[in-house]
């Protein structure tokens, strides 16, 4: 199920809270009108949608929507952040969903759920799992329920700039696409430094030397696993993260500091020749959904 063109969604938060469950708790069978992030701080829960069951821990992220009905349930003492939101919507006010929450007597166990997909420039259709984990996201998903409860002025603006910003995030830490063998592949030791240090100036010769090959070798692996080549793959990973960077409203001078380029000229002509747009034209498309 394709959702949207990532950076022309405009986001806006339904409600957000945060719980614990004083025993075990179940919602559903229901269908809800809009969708729903439910994050695991501690404890454990379940979602069961059609044929597919998914168990979440500490950490753990489920996702699920109106296209079908769900069964939710948490243990005893499960401390939870419950967020309802729309991926697309002019109007960035809540509408609380619980008028046009359905229920059901039992679930259609028949077929699975579709996955759902969004579409990014420069990336295609990048999936978006049902159940996933993400770091470091606690602080920001407080700031949005926050922000909820307080309804100062000004706040439906507020939720949905921290619904993107947390979407953003979340986004950014799904696994990439790849080859399904790619965990073995014979590169990771390179893909990984690459990864960890994008502003790095890698040589071939110093990947390959991570990878144990002659450089001319490694490059001819890395080509078929990647169908590009180790620069190319360098200069894609710092856009990437120049991007992800743009949208959390980073300086282009700092960036470009970061992923090592010698100046900002350098990385915009990278950035417009790798995106067809400048840095500025990327962020105020991004900045759009706010």
């Amino acid at each position: 199920m394709l959702i949207g063109d990532w950076y022309r969604l405009t986001p806006t938060v339904n409600f957000a809270s945060r719980a614990v469950t004083a025993y075990k708790t179940q919602w559903g069978p229901r269908l809800i009108p809009d969708y729903q992030l439910y994050y695991v701080v501690s404890g454990s829960a379940s979602l069961k949608l059609g044929s597919v069951r998914f168990e979440a821990a500490p950490g753990d992220f489920l996702l699920y929507g109106p296209d079908y009905p769900h069964l939710l349930s948490a243990a005893e003492r499960t401390d939870y952040f419950s967020l309802h939101f729309c991926w697309n919507n002019p109007s960035p006010l809540p509408v609380h969903p619980a008028g046009g929450i359905r229920d059901f007597a039992a679930l259609d166990d028949s077929q699975p759920a579709a996955t759902y997909q969004l579409n990014a420039a420069g990336y295609g259709e990048i999936p978006v799992p049902r159940h996933f984990t993400a770091h470091g996201l606690e602080p920001l998903l407080m700031r949005l329920v926050n922000e909820y409860r307080r309804e100062r002025p000004g706040y439906p603006m507020m939720l949905r700039a921290l619904l993107m910003e947390l979407l953003s995030s979340v986004i950014g830490q799904l696994p990439e696409r790849s080859s399904p063998n790619l965990s073995e592949s014979r590169i990771v030791p390179a893909l990984d430094a690459i990864r960890d240090e994008p502003g790095r100036n890698w040589t071939v010769s110093e990947l390959a030397r991570l990878c144990g090959y002659h450089p001319s070798y490694f490059t001819d692996v890395f080509r078929k696993e990647l169908g590009k080549n180790p620069k190319a793959y360098l200069i894609e990973e710092r856009i990437r993260r120049t991007k992800h960077g743009l949208l959390r409203g980073e300086k282009l001078e700092a960036l470009a500091e970061q992923f090592g380029y010698t100046s900002v000229h350098y990385l915009s002509n990278q950035f417009k020749k790798e995106t067809g747009m400048t840095p500025g034209q990327f962020r105020q498309q991004g900045a759009h959904a706010e």
